[in-house]
């Protein structure tokens, strides 16, 4: 048993350190004003077609080759993401539909998946407010709970390393 409290806190003070890491870089990514930023990491796109200051919104394909020809990066540095072959689109409608397509262009499969829809919708930002305050609240819940086990770890530690002390001189 003591064994199996030590493999745990050991595991566990390793992936606090992780677990911090990720929630505080995510808070910092949602609420870019703590860094000093200015504006949002979500909610704040333009879906129209312009962008509000008089410039055409480009489709996706057309804007990653226009940001090529920049010289930022290059062609063959852009790669798509794929899932077991197949391109994976969620569909811009009320039904959160997915088609899957092949590479040759023809549609394999197309679904409808409120569940599915609601899971990428917060995965993506789609909440806007609500999915600010979602990733907030789970953010700084995960910033306080590694931290006071981190804490805890370390006072569990030192009384540990006492006791081991005292056995040494007795």
């Amino acid at each position: 048993m003591k064994k199996t409290r030590n493999l745990h806190l050991w595991i566990g003070l390793i992936c606090s350190v992780f677990l911090l890491l990720e929630a505080v870089t995510g808070l910092l990514l949602t609420e870019r004003w703590l860094m000093g930023m200015g504006g949002h990491s979500h909610g704040n796109h333009e879906h129209a077609h312009g962008d509000g200051h008089g410039h055409a919104q480009l489709n996706m394909i057309d804007a990653v080759k226009k940001a090529s020809e920049s010289g930022a990066f290059s062609m063959d540095e852009v790669g798509v993401v794929m899932n077991h072959g197949m391109y994976m689109v969620r569909l811009n409608d009320k039904d959160g539909t997915l088609v899957t397509i092949a590479p040759d262009g023809t549609v394999v499969k197309k679904e409808v998946n409120y569940f599915a829809s609601f899971v990428r919708a917060i995965h993506v930002g789609k909440l806007g407010l609500w999915n600010r305050l979602i990733i907030d609240v789970a953010a700084i819940s995960i910033i306080i709970l590694t931290g006071t086990g981190i804490y805890l770890s370390v006072k569990i530690l030192r009384v540990q390393a006492k006791a081991k002390r005292r056995k040494a001189v007795a």
